[in-house]
């Protein structure tokens, strides 16, 4: 993803890695089908290319901190 403190799903993701927290995430498959749940950000790593924009590659992992995942 591309590093920018504007856009509030960046800022959100980054709140919760650096803040140790879990993020509610529904992931799907474009048709209103997927996984529903809390995830836990393991990874949140910046790469600054000389000629590119910067970015941030992100590992996410489901939780069960607040609620169990369910696929809908």
């Amino acid at each position: 993803m591309q590093w920018d403190t504007e856009d509030s799903s960046f800022s959100s993701i980054q709140s919760a890695y650096f803040g140790n927290s879990p993020l509610a995430i529904f992931v799907t498959d474009g048709e209103g089908h997927g996984l529903d749940a809390d995830w836990v950000v393991t990874k949140f790593s910046r790469s600054e290319p000389l000629e590119e924009a910067l970015t941030v590659s992100v590992t996410c992992r489901p939780t069960l901190i607040n609620r169990a995942p369910e696929w809908r």
